[in-house]
């Protein structure tokens, strides 16, 4: 039995890029699986979505028929997203330390967000009555979702003069200030969370197998909804996996590049994908996003 399957999420059918990508990593993952939307092909790899990728987690539920079922664990990454060049199959769930245990860089209840945070309104708002879908047939009772945040040491609270303040950089700013007011107003001063959500970086993740067919039977659901991507992933992941092991329990850090923190590593290597591949620091558990297209690799 396979230890891994390793699944790389295509925002775009761009399957110019697997060659590239079987060439990185077929020596050191013998299961390697394709998620491409819209694909024609017949390569049984590659596993057809149809599905938008902002709504991601919807790749997970579709694909759930074409993955092999023998394999301990499950890790989907983006396509591009470039794991350390020294784990494979054999030491990666070792590593990052998730034996038995789901994994997903980081949780953060959305009810404890600030109120300037990019998605409060829209995740403390659901399921809005906009939905079709019967959420409460194929959901889990709120009462049973606080009781597994609770396990992992979140404790509901209704929203309050602590969404000032936030997770990040906690301080009270005019933003803040001004979002909050707004919010408050909008909503009729709506305090009660009705089915609170947590979010986290869904971009790597790892599923034991015993948790694969639940977890990506709630994708689904929360992809018929329109749930936002990350909230929808790490919810799933709380409601199906009974361990979930995060950045902060392994010695790796995964580096994310935003804006113009891209073009630096393009720039210092010249877009020389082996010199660059050559030179991945050893502590650093993944970089993302690196455009494989871009680079002479």
């Amino acid at each position: 039995m396979s230890k891994i399957c390793l699944s790389f999420v295509f925002n775009n059918q761009f399957e110019q890029n697997i060659p590239k990508l079987k060439e990185l990593y077929d020596n050191r993952f013998p299961t390697i699986r394709y998620l491409s939307p819209f694909s024609k092909t017949d390569d049984k790899q590659i596993i057809p979505i149809h599905e938008k990728s902002i709504h991601f987690q919807g790749y997970f539920f579709q694909s759930f028929a074409h993955l092999p079922k023998d394999c301990e664990y499950y890790v989907f990454c983006g396509d591009d997203l470039i794991l350390n060049p020294s784990l494979n199959e054999h030491n990666l769930i070792e590593q990052i330390n998730c034996s038995g245990s789901a994994y997903i860089k980081y949780l953060n209840p959305i009810w404890e967000h600030s109120f300037a945070w990019h998605k409060f309104k829209e995740c403390n708002s659901f399921p809005t009555d906009e939905s079709s879908v019967p959420c409460a047939r194929f959901l889990p009772p709120r009462k049973e979702l606080l009781a597994k945040y609770s396990d992992l040491g979140f404790n509901y609270r209704n929203i309050g003069c602590h969404n000032f303040w936030g997770i990040f950089e906690k301080k009270i700013t005019l933003e803040r200030i001004f979002n909050g007011i707004k919010y408050f107003y909008s909503s009729k001063f709506k305090r009660y969370v009705h089915y609170p959500l947590i979010e986290g970086y869904s971009d790597f993740i790892v599923i034991p197998q015993k948790h694969l067919k639940s977890f990506c039977y709630y994708c689904g659901v929360f992809a018929a909804m329109n749930l936002w991507v990350d909230a929808a992933v790490a919810t799933a992941m709380v409601l199906s996996c009974e361990s979930i092991k995060m950045e902060k329990d392994h010695n790796y850090n995964g580096v994310e590049l935003w804006g113009d923190e891209q073009q630096f590593h393009e720039k210092k290597y010249q877009l020389n994908f082996q010199k660059f591949y050559q030179s991945f620091p050893q502590d650093q558990l993944y970089l993302h996003p690196v455009k494989l297209s871009k680079w002479n690799a």
